[in-house]
């Protein structure tokens, strides 16, 4: 089974040591020194979690900006064309609270006329059972977007299973799939996949890097942005595409 057909059937692939040792070390250090271990108390029991880490060093920048994910991302959609949506760091300092409800990406991403984004994530350090990793349903982007868009209109992610219709929420245990990451391994999922994490329970943090990459072919859909003004920050083309000076494309096909 190819990558792409395996992301099809199930919603999520994962790619082994695609970041090398001496890179994912560069990265990591790079992380600490915006986001210095000794700040992760002042977070209290949430996942530390900054956006736009991009911005901060030329390391972080190259890390979003890689081609060669995007091309993942985009053999897996299917797409002619990668842009960049979003970056961010996300850590889990150790025996941490921590836990991630679940949810589908494009509950918070529904500003996009349609859910072709794919969310890649970067272990940085082991993510493991323990240091609470990904959980996913298995095969559940087939399952449609489930309850209402709340891009820009909640702080924090709400739990979507009580809002599955019995049908499917009968279905969620046998779905359940855990990833666990080696440092340098690379999971990605689509917008649509249903997937959640647990407490950190470990002894040492778990960092990841996050980069959410979209089908250019994507418009924007400016009635479901929470007000008029929030146009501001998503500028596009006479066609409605997102502008590739503010969401660079990271990858064409050919």
């Amino acid at each position: 089974m190819t990558a792409r057909d395996h992301f099809a059937e199930h919603g999520w692939l994962v790619v082994r040591a695609a970041v090398t040792a001496t890179r994912v070390a560069e990265l990591e250090h790079a992380l600490d020194a915006v986001i210095p271990e000794l700040s992760y108390p002042s977070w209290g029991d949430r996942v530390v979690e900054v956006a736009s880490i991009a911005r901060a060093s030329d390391q972080l920048t190259r890390h979003a900006h890689d081609g060669a994910i995007a091309a993942i991302a985009g053999d897996a959609l299917g797409a002619s064309r990668i842009q960049l949506l979003q970056d961010t760091a996300m850590v889990k300092p150790a025996a941490h609270a921590g836990c991630v409800a679940w949810h589908q990406d494009y509950t918070y991403l529904g500003y996009l006329d349609r859910p072709a984004v794919i969310t890649a994530r970067l272990a940085l350090t082991p993510c493991t059972i323990a240091s609470g990793c990904l959980r996913l349903l298995d095969g559940s982007h087939r399952w449609d977007h489930v309850g209402d868009n709340l891009a820009f209109r909640r702080g924090s992610v709400e739990d979507a299973l009580d809002a599955l219709p019995a049908e499917l929420r009968a279905r969620v245990p046998a779905a359940e799939v855990t990833l666990e990451l080696a440092p340098g391994d690379v999971s990605f999922h689509h917008c649509l996949t249903f997937h959640a994490s647990d407490a950190n329970t470990s002894a040492r943090p778990r960092k990841t890097l996050v980069v959410r990459l979209f089908d250019a072919a994507c418009r924007l859909a400016p009635s479901r942005l929470p007000s008029p003004e929030a146009a501001a920050y998503f500028p596009t083309d006479a066609d409605g595409h997102l502008d590739g000076a503010a969401f660079p494309v990271l990858w064409s096909a050919g």
